[in-house]
């Protein structure tokens, strides 16, 4: 993919794309948010490997051209959402998001992972444990695990229980 020059500039307008789509799912009344989230989930789980890691890919690369607190908001809503679904499908998302975090860790780099962290803190007792828990499972058997745990900040490590 990296390979042809089309392909790049193609995926710099998707990225760009993707932007555009998380700042108007951002802005969106946490009403109408919620439902158009899990409805993409939903989506997300149903398509192949790779279209899954081409989302992914264009989430992580959009994200950091998202105004901070308009990000939080977004991701505070999709850590709710996810939180209701079942552990065999928060798996495969988190371990698409490792794959992609692996392959482009310059990615993870590029976020404000302190304040997405207090988004993560701001959510209740339950819906951080079954997030925690599915992070923790999906580490345990990932063959890149201590990569992944290279490029996760300390404080971050200590507020999922990774220390």
């Amino acid at each position: 993919m990296a390979c042809l020059p089309g392909r790049i500039v193609g995926m710099e307008n998707l990225s760009g794309a993707a932007g555009n789509i998380i700042q108007i799912l951002a802005n969106l009344p946490d009403f109408l948010r919620k439902p158009m989230l899990q409805k993409r989930l939903r989506e997300f789980l149903s398509m192949s490997s790779a279209d899954k890691q081409d989302t992914i890919s264009l989430a992580l690369s959009a994200a950091p051209t998202i105004e901070p607190a308009k990000l939080s908001i977004l991701v505070k809503t999709w850590f709710e959402v996810l939180s209701e679904f079942e552990a065999s499908e928060r798996a495969v998302i988190f371990e698409v998001y490792c794959q992609q975090i692996v392959k482009q860790p310059e990615r993870l780099q590029q976020l404000n992972i302190q304040k997405l962290m207090e988004t993560f803190q701001s959510l209740a007792d339950r819906q951080r444990e079954i997030l925690t828990d599915s992070f923790k499972e999906v580490l345990i058997s990932f063959p890149k695990r201590s990569q992944i745990l290279s490029l996760i900040p300390d404080y971050s490590k200590q507020a999922l229980g990774l220390v």
